[in-house]
């Protein structure tokens, strides 16, 4: 998996990463991946922010419209903003974890939340442009599954309960969400403040460490293309630091740039732009323990 060109068409505009793999740009919030299923379906993984329906409708227009599946990491609103508008205009069926959805007269819905990190002008502005609407969940993940040919949805609980991965068997990849968040290649874990429960994280992040292909794409930052899974093995090992005011000031740094991240549209890569490989071996980034 080399360089990803930008793609361009009928008004498209995405990063081709692998055969059947694209990185879309104009979104808001999360990382919004498309990708082929093996018999061709595509699947979209994650949404944006609600101000992210834009983008995301040209590039599904641009590969003629259909769309099998909406597949959730998860249920905050940076990753879920544009599902139930989408959900309506493609018909597609939206799959997420059980744990992230609650029961309403007989139908499951999506428990759609803004996370603990998410402050300021770029939440509130999602909120008004929709981003509280209801998302109706057709196919709850409880356990490991098949949800499509080819991919494979993994629950990882603990940043929130129901938090997955989804695994792409014919590229080697992994869609994984908040599990880790990628900082050009090093990664780093999600806060303690960020997470559900913390210790249940940890776990999930030891356990899918265990699995992890070679390549992975978070729902922040750069896709690591190659030597993931080591890099994802080393930070598991790793010990949390404890508490104090060097921590606290870092993760005060960190938090701010996030937000910052937040607040603006992806860009395509510049032409002959190489996909990040991790570097098991570096230390990550301060605030990331």
């Amino acid at each position: 998996m080399g360089p990803y060109p930008a793609l361009t068409g009928s008004g498209n505009v995405a990063d081709l990463l692998a055969p059947g793999l694209w990185w879309l740009h104009g979104t808001r919030g999360s990382n919004v991946f498309l990708v082929e299923a093996d018999d061709g379906q595509l699947a979209l993984i994650d949404t944006g922010f609600a101000s992210s329906v834009s983008a995301i409708n040209k590039e599904l227009h641009a590969h003629g419209g259909a769309l099998a599946a909406i597949l959730l990491t998860h249920k905050h609103r940076d990753h879920s903003g544009s599902a139930a508008v989408l959900h309506e205009r493609f018909a597609a069926p939206v799959i997420a974890g059980r744990g992230d959805c609650f029961e309403r007269e007989g139908r499951l819905f999506l428990r759609s939340t803004v996370g603990r990190t998410h402050v300021g002008r770029f939440v509130a502005g999602s909120l008004r442009r929709g981003g509280g609407r209801p998302v109706a969940v057709d196919l709850a993940v409880t356990e490991e599954a098949e949800i499509l040919p080819g991919i494979r949805a993994v629950p990882v609980p603990g940043h929130t309960p129901g938090s997955l991965c989804f695994v792409v068997e014919r590229l080697h990849a992994a869609f994984v969400g908040d599990l880790v968040i990628s900082h050009h290649g090093e990664l780093t874990r999600s806060m303690r403040m960020a997470n559900h429960d913390d210790d249940q994280y940890l776990e999930a992040l030891r356990q899918f460490g265990a699995i992890a292909p070679g390549a992975g794409l978070p729902g922040h930052g750069t896709p690591i293309m190659h030597g993931f899974g080591d890099a994802l093995r080393t930070l598991a090992a790793l010990p949390r630091r404890p508490m104090g005011i060097g921590t606290t000031s870092e993760r005060i740094v960190r938090i701010a740039r996030f937000s910052r991240q937040l607040s603006r549209r992806r860009r395509h890569l510049h032409s002959g732009h190489e996909a990040d490989g991790a570097q098991p071996g570096v230390e990550p980034p301060a605030g990331g323990r």
